[in-house]
């Protein structure tokens, strides 16, 4: 009988929690189908199974534990024995803890706020404790009002780029958090700090209506607040231990790297990168262990935010052309199951993070082909990666494919036409890497087939990672204008094109006209860029003067010629015709009034590419528009551009000031 009880104690209820109580059969699998129908697919959880050894003893040996009594007094009897014998050890153990291993142990694991609780209050902390970091966060945090716009638009508009918050989840512990502190409980640092930060990144992207509100009924610029709000929280996150503060802990580390980038701070965004992911790491992230005591819902959440951390790694790396920091080669991770939003893809619209999972099989085999994104280029291996990208993207979800993509959840569901961009603009992005080379290479009659060819190739990506630029400019520009990839990739690719240009000796490079167009187009988008971020302002007129020196890096191919003393234009021959590239194509560049340039169209030729002559930006929030060099444009002082633009490896010295 006891066996048999045994037994049957042992199976696995018919039901999770949430169907559990409300006397209900759901489908077994997580999340199950009740939960998701009631849309708390974040609630369903399954009775974790406790086999302890005095249990397992028990069931081997009825006879020995049968009643309460007598476990307490084998426990009672066993007590002075443990004191005696293993106390040495248990020290030892404790000492080892301290110098740093047995790192597996589960306090340490998962940090010091239990799995299936909220981390919004610490019961253990008594209000006389709270330090001096955590009273400046209340104090600087606005009111509620103010503070639910911010957190409304970050959970709305900003979090889709890379999703490292769920929502609901989020919600529910925002809620508990400003409960609490209404009430007067302690609240844990981790989640305030996570929740300040959050303030910190949403004022960097506000809409016009938005900034003017904040702005008037607070009396600071958001710039100003977004920076009073990081310096806050970086304060604050300093008195939080290693591998104490959670989930939590590393979705704030993660945000400060995230600020960084969008301040135009690559480097500290690096190095931020790298305090989120080691503290991952210290909570056993990168494992595929099974994790006990934790939930479905937070080892999904675990394994989403660790992808998200693998995706950051590998970009910053090409990005900055920096080391890996987590060494791909040996940690096997799993991807996230992307069941939380929907369990059927063809019914639903795709997770908001399936595109942050996709960028990480591509990590995969980027990681696989490192080589080849450093030193010389092989050709086999350059043209490699470029078919293992075009895989890559044939197995895109139908909603992210470049070619008749699936458009149903566009219009009601925002990310998914972001995302299918962003998408695209890192797979042409990372397979541009290895070409590179052969667009700042110098070719002449002696230049092989081979390098030709790739070459071509090289020019073939970049001209459509142009045109895939444009299309994620159109869908971040203005609210997300600080989205770095946007500004990134038109300035990239078009100093790249123009490298091309200016090393095309025997006048063989392949469309000529195309490259025209396309860093026309740059100059145009980056000029509306320079009107809204700090970084559109450095690099547009860095970009300008690029294209300009197209003019004078051969006598052959171009000549310059001043209109009125102050619109030059590009006058391209001896690699066939060019195409007309009218000033009204262009109309934000403003480069000259519509009756001067009415005036000036009959004397000039066909083939002509319009450039602004003057940089005299003026760009909202700066104090004073940027300084640009009059020296070689290898000598141009572009600050923390310098970390990720390598002029030398443009070979740009070759056309004077």
């Amino acid at each position: 009988m006891v066996g048999s009880k045994v037994e049957k104690t042992s199976r696995s209820p018919a039901s999770c929690t949430e169907c559990q109580r409300r006397k209900q059969k759901c489908s077994r699998q997580w999340p199950c189908n009740h939960c998701q129908a009631r849309k708390i697919p974040h609630q369903c959880r399954y009775p974790q199974k406790q086999a302890s050894v005095g249990s397992k003893s028990s069931a081997e040996s009825p006879g020995k534990l049968s009643t309460d009594d007598n476990i307490q007094a084998d426990v009672k009897a066993e007590e002075p024995e443990l004191k005696a014998t293993d106390l040495p050890a248990l020290a030892a153990k404790d000492e080892l803890r301290g110098l740093g291993y047995l790192a597996d142990d589960q306090n340490l694991l998962f940090g010091n706020a239990a799995p299936t609780t909220s981390n919004t209050s610490a019961s253990n902390q008594s209000t006389e404790e709270i330090s001096s970091e955590m009273k400046n966060v209340l104090r600087l945090l606005p009111p509620k009002p103010y503070t639910d716009i911010l957190v409304e638009r970050y959970l709305e508009v900003t979090n889709y780029s890379y999703y490292c918050l769920y929502p609901p989840t989020f919600s529910q512990d925002y809620a508990a958090w400003w409960s609490d502190r209404a009430k007067g409980r302690p609240l844990t640092p981790e989640f305030t700090c996570l929740l300040i930060r959050v303030c910190a990144c949403s004022a960097q992207y506000l809409s016009v209506e938005i900034q003017q509100k904040l702005e008037s009924d607070l009396g600071e610029s958001v710039q100003s607040l977004s920076e009073i709000y990081h310096h806050a929280a970086k304060q604050l996150s300093n008195t939080i231990p290693p591998g104490k503060g959670g989930l939590a802990q590393i979705q704030q580390l993660f945000l400060t790297a995230a600020w960084f980038k969008a301040e135009l701070l690559f480097v500290e965004s690096w190095h931020a990168l790298s305090s989120a992911i080691h503290e991952a790491q210290e909570l056993g992230m990168h494992k595929c262990a099974p994790r006990a005591g934790l939930s479905e819902f937070d080892i999904e959440m675990r394994r989403r935010m660790w992808c998200l951390l693998y995706v950051w790694d590998w970009q910053m790396s090409l990005l900055l052309s920096r080391p890996l920091i987590i060494n791909h080669s040996y940690y096997a991770f799993e991807l996230p199951n992307m069941q939380l939003e929907c369990q059927d893809p063809k019914t639903c619209p795709p997770s908001p993070f399936s595109h942050i999972a996709s960028q990480c099989e591509l990590g995969k085999i980027i990681s696989r082909v490192a080589a080849t994104m450093e030193g010389p280029v092989d050709p086999i291996q350059a043209n490699s990666v470029k078919c293992d990208i075009d895989q890559w993207f044939a197995t895109l979800p139908p909603a992210y494919q470049e070619t008749d993509p699936d458009t149903q959840w566009d219009e009601k569901h925002i990310y998914v036409a972001l995302q299918r961009n962003q998408m695209q603009a890192i797979g042409y992005m990372t397979m541009l890497v290895p070409f590179k080379a052969f667009l700042t290479k110098t070719f002449d009659n002696h230049s092989s087939e081979t390098d030709r060819a790739l070459r071509s190739t090289a020019v073939d990506i970049a001209v459509h990672l142009m045109d895939v630029s444009h299309r994620l400019f159109d869908h971040v520009y203005p609210l997300n204008a600080k989205f770095h990839l946007v500004t990134f990739l038109i300035f990239d690719t078009a100093a790249f094109l123009s490298s091309a240009m200016i090393h095309d000796k025997d006048h063989s490079l392949p469309q000529r006209e195309k490259i025209i167009q396309k860093i026309s187009l740059a100059c145009s988008l980056m000029q509306k860029l320079a009107q809204v971020t700090k970084t559109g302002a450095i690099c547009y007129p860095v970009l300008v003067r690029l294209a300009k020196s197209l003019s004078t890096s051969s006598k052959k191919t171009a000549s310059f010629t001043g209109i009125n003393g102050g619109l030059p234009s590009l006058e391209v021959n001896g690699a066939g015709p060019s195409p007309e590239l009218e000033l009204d194509a262009f109309p934000s560049l403003g480069f000259t009034s519509t009756e001067s340039s009415s005036s000036s169209q009959g004397s000039l030729g066909p083939n002509e590419i319009f450039l602004p002559a003057s940089l005299d930006l003026s760009v909202p929030g700066m104090e004073t528009p940027p300084v640009i060099s009059v020296g070689d444009f290898s000598n141009l002082d572009v600050g923390q551009f310098d970390q990720i633009w390598d002029w030398q490896n443009l070979d740009l010295t070759l056309f004077p000031a």
